[in-house]
């Protein structure tokens, strides 16, 4: 979508959002609100949990990427300067629209009641991963409401609320990742990955030649053992990674499928990079022993995996820039 260029006669973005439609105002300062009450909740887990003290940084980039869009907010709102006929809305059109009026009534009752529970208890638990599904879905519902007309009071086709929707979803849905997983989840998830890691590492290690034996998660050599340990799963690193693939996937990238295709290489640099240092940890424990691995040996080769990561991920968004098409072709477009 073109940018709103004033001097050609367009509206400017302080003039769109001086004329947004009340409501369209009500659903932005209920959404803030919401959102300033969740950075309280999170503030704790953030400050005690170093697997998600990223979330620090959820509200900043979420600043950033709504500015970077704003001029296609602005566009959107901005009335055509073409003559606008009347559009009628599709019976698809009212059936979304009343599914999205239902969803969102049930999740503001479901964030109404667990942040009672939650201010009732001052117990976290899954109180406050509820209250951030909740507040994403409800945001999106906002969203889609706030797109039914222009600033000239044109309906707007569900195609383009739809694709205004797009354009908010990192912002609503990223705050998903910085709420930590409900406790019986995530254990289950981090022994399925440490069982995993364990089972590859054993197997790799016993093709080559080693004499190494498993029990459970400790992998036993000659002259000692080594553990797997729930840092190791890997689960720790799940989240930073999916919050890193979403970010760069949000702002570097144009097309819907490389942006869904960055998030999942995002998941799996997490689990293969966790492996790689796995797979360093023991050969290193096997020749030096059990003890040698702790410290700076340790530390070291965390901070390695996760430049090999971030690595990773921005050479295929340098990848998935680039277009075969040549540029003077795709100008005269």
């Amino acid at each position: 979508m073109d940018r709103t260029d004033e001097k050609s006669g367009g509206i400017g973005i302080a003039s769109i959002l001086g004329k947004l439609p009340r409501e369209t105002v009500v659903f932005a300062v209920c959404a803030l609100a919401m959102a300033a009450n969740l950075c309280l909740l999170l503030c704790n887990v953030w400050s005690t949990r170093m697997d998600y003290s990223f979330g620090y940084l959820v509200p900043i980039f979420v600043a950033y990427v709504i500015w970077d869009r704003k001029e296609r907010i602005s566009g959107y709102f901005a009335p055509s300067r073409e003559a606008a006929k009347a559009y009628v809305p599709s019976r698809l059109t009212t059936f979304v629209d009343f599914i999205s009026g239902a969803v969102f009534l049930f999740f503001c009752c479901v964030y109404i009641f667990f942040a009672w529970v939650y201010y009732i208890t001052q117990y976290p638990g899954p109180f406050v991963f509820t209250m951030t599904w909740s507040f994403s879905a409800i945001t999106l519902c906002m969203v889609f409401f706030s797109s039914k007309a222009d600033l000239a009071g044109n309906i707007k086709p569900l195609g383009e609320r739809l694709r205004l929707v797009g354009i908010f979803a990192f912002p609503c849905l990223i705050w998903m990742l910085a709420s930590p997983l409900p406790g019986a989840f995530e254990e289950r998830v981090s022994l399925f990955l440490l069982s995993l890691v364990s089972n590859i590492v054993y197997n790799v290690m016993d093709w080559l030649g080693y004499v190494v034996s498993l029990k459970g998660r400790v992998i036993e050599f000659p002259g000692g053992s080594v553990g797997v340990a729930e840092a190791c799963s890997g689960i720790r690193s799940l989240t930073a990674c999916l919050f890193a693939g979403s970010f760069l996937a949000a702002v570097m990238l144009d097309k819907l499928w490389k942006k869904v295709c960055l998030v999942i290489l995002s998941m799996f640099f997490a689990f293969f990079a966790n492996l790689i240092r796995a797979f360093f940890l023991s050969f290193w424990a096997y020749e030096n022993g059990s003890e040698s691995i702790s410290g700076t040996v340790h530390d070291t080769a965390g901070y390695v995996v996760l430049a090999i990561t971030v690595a990773g991920l921005l050479i295929f968004v340098a990848l998935f820039q680039i277009n075969p098409v040549p540029k003077e072709f795709r100008d005269n477009k």
